[in-house]
């Protein structure tokens, strides 16, 4: 879609050239959601392509995601076999269901970003523990554990002027069992509930997405008698799709299959 409001496009060697920020600015990166629908409030693209920001590499410590990283990548990496959560990245880019034209321009920080309740990456990011580095225009930076960066449905903690540069994942967590449950009326409908269980010797995370705002993490230990009552206590979303009733029975059906 074309956008004919926009005025000025800008590629950036660094984003701190910039010296301000409006509410009328927005990051490009892939664009395959920013170009799906009328934008009329914007007027100034900042492409960020052109940043030369790392796809995927590992240090010491870490499996560092850039955030411009097309989504395709983490479906081409090779990853190492003792890496069992690399399938729960994966299934997080399969469950878009999307073309594979789509897969290979969209990016893991526009994904994360858009904080879609139906958002598939972000139920992953937050199982495995990731950490999430932002940066600003004034070359500040500061780090943020993925399950505090969502606060709501497109709702995050970035402030303005702010920028998701790359995603860091404990490379012992790599190591965990990864299971991914999705539901929807059709496959290729937004999902009603995901749910996202990353499991080591010591506990499970358990992470509740698609059914609430925001990704919820839940943690406990024991696989056999997991204690649902707290689910009467959120506030599942009710629309024309399902009630929050159905979602929230669907969502203890999704999490005893993934402790199966």
């Amino acid at each position: 879609m074309d956008l004919p409001n926009i005025e000025t496009y800008l590629r950036l060697d660094d984003i701190q050239t910039l010296t301000n920020w409006s509410a009328d600015y927005a990051w490009l990166a892939g664009g395959t959601w920013l170009f799906s629908e009328p934008q009329t409030h914007l007027k100034t693209l900042i492409d960020i392509q052109t940043l030369g920001w790392s796809e995927i590499e590992v240090n010491e410590d870490y499996l560092i995601i850039g955030a411009t990283c097309p989504l395709v990548k983490l479906l081409e990496y090779p990853w190492l076999p003792e890496w069992t959560a690399a399938e729960g990245l994966k299934s997080a880019v399969t469950a878009l269901a999307a073309s594979l034209k789509v897969i290979n321009v969209a990016t893991v920080g526009g994904n994360i970003c858009l904080a879609l309740s139906v958002g598939t990456l972000a139920p992953v990011m937050v199982a495995l523990g990731a950490i999430y580095e932002i940066w600003n225009i004034k070359g500040e930076s500061h780090q943020v554990a993925a399950k505090d960066f969502q606060i709501g449905s497109r709702q995050t903690i970035l402030q303005p002027g702010e920028i998701l540069r790359r995603v860091l994942i404990p490379l012992s967590h790599l190591q965990w069992k990864v299971n991914y449950q999705r539901f929807s009326i059709a496959a290729t409908d937004p999902a009603l509930v995901i749910v996202v269980t990353a499991r080591n010797e010591q506990q499970i995370n358990c992470v509740i997405s698609a059914s609430i705002a925001a990704p919820l993490l839940w943690r406990f230990d024991n696989v056999e008698a997991p204690n649902f009552a707290f689910l009467q206590k959120l506030n599942f979303i009710t629309d024309a799709k399902a009630s929050s009733d159905y979602r929230r029975e669907v969502t203890v059906v999704l999490i005893k299959r993934t402790l199966q």
